[in-house]
C-alpha cells in the first residue's frame, strides 16, 4: 500500500477577529466591574448549602 500524501492547505479569506476588549482595564477592580464579577458582601451565597431541599446541601453532605 502506497503512503498517502498530505493534502495541501487552501488559504481561506477569513475576516480579522475582533479584539475581546476595546481597551485593557487599568485595574483588577475595573476589569471585574466590566465582566460583572464581584464577591458577595454577606453570607447569602451560603444559604443553599444549609437548605435541606437544595442540591448544594446534598453535595455538602456527600462530599464534605
Amino acid at each position: 500500500m502506497a503512503p498517502r500524501k498530505p493534502k495541501k492547505a487552501v488559504p481561506v479569506g477569513t475576516p480579522q477577529p475582533q479584539p475581546l476588549l476595546a481597551a485593557q482595564p487599568q485595574s483588577a477592580q475595573q476589569a471585574a466591574v466590566q465582566k460583572g464579577l464581584f464577591l458577595y458582601t454577606d453570607d447569602s451565597w451560603s444559604q443553599d448549602y444549609f437548605n435541606k431541599n437544595d442540591l448544594h446541601f446534598i453535595e455538602r453532605k456527600l462530599f464534605g
